[in-house]
Parts: C-alpha cells; sequence; structure tokens
C-alpha cells in the first residue's frame, strides 16, 4: 500500500478521521482523492447545517405568509445525497457481511475486492 496522503486543510476532525480511515484501508487512486475530499466536505457542510437546524422551526413563514417547511430541511438533505454520492463513487468494498444475502452484491463485493487487493 503506498502512502497515504495528508489531508486536505480545513477538515473537521470528524472529516479528518473519514479521510485517514479511508485512506489507512483502501490504496486509492490518484483520481480518487478530490472525490474523497469532496465527500469529506459534504460531511462538514453537513454538520454545519444540522447546527443552524437544531433548535429552530421546523416550519418558516414563506413569502406570501403560508407555512413552508425550513429551507435548511432541503438543503440537509440534499447534502446528504450529495455525501452519498461521493462516497459511492469510490466504490468501496462493503464490509459489513450484507453481499453474502444478496447474489449480486456477493458478485459486486467480489469485482471490488479484486479492485482493492490489486498487488497485494
Amino acid at each position: 500500500m503506498s502512502e497515504p496522503k495528508r489531508p486536505p486543510t480545513g477538515l473537521s476532525t470528524r472529516a479528518r478521521k473519514l479521510w485517514a480511515d479511508t485512506c489507512e484501508v483502501y490504496d486509492l487512486d490518484e483520481h480518487e482523492f478530490p472525490i474523497l475530499e469532496a465527500a469529506c466536505r459534504e460531511l462538514d457542510l453537513i454538520a454545519r447545517l444540522e447546527k443552524e437546524l437544531k433548535g429552530a422551526p421546523l416550519m418558516v413563514r414563506g413569502s406570501q405568509g403560508q407555512d413552508v417547511a425550513n429551507p435548511l430541511l432541503g438543503e440537509v438533505r440534499m447534502h446528504r445525497k450529495a455525501y452519498i454520492d461521493f462516497i459511492g463513487k469510490l466504490e468501496l468494498p462493503e464490509s459489513d457481511g450484507a453481499a453474502a444475502h444478496d447474489p449480486r452484491r456477493a458478485a459486486a463485493q467480489k469485482a471490488a475486492n479484486a479492485r482493492w487487493s490489486r498487488g497485494a
């Protein structure tokens, strides 16, 4: 396994842990580091949005005076999806044993394991 890259500057402790844990377990290709960085930054953004939402009303006044969902709810949902998409683009093998119950997942797991075990 190659020497893991240092995490980008400005990441929270949680995001740096995601970076370090991912680099420790997987030998990422050079083009995958920007994807991992984007996932880490999404993780931080989600935490900031959730902090803003904590204690905030779920319903707020809309432009016509009507009750509408707090816009931060949609933002959190959108950034959670972006985070999941970035993690998915890395195509990291799962280690939770879920592949054993689904033949398609088992095949995908086998392919992912082959990808990550190259040179090992």
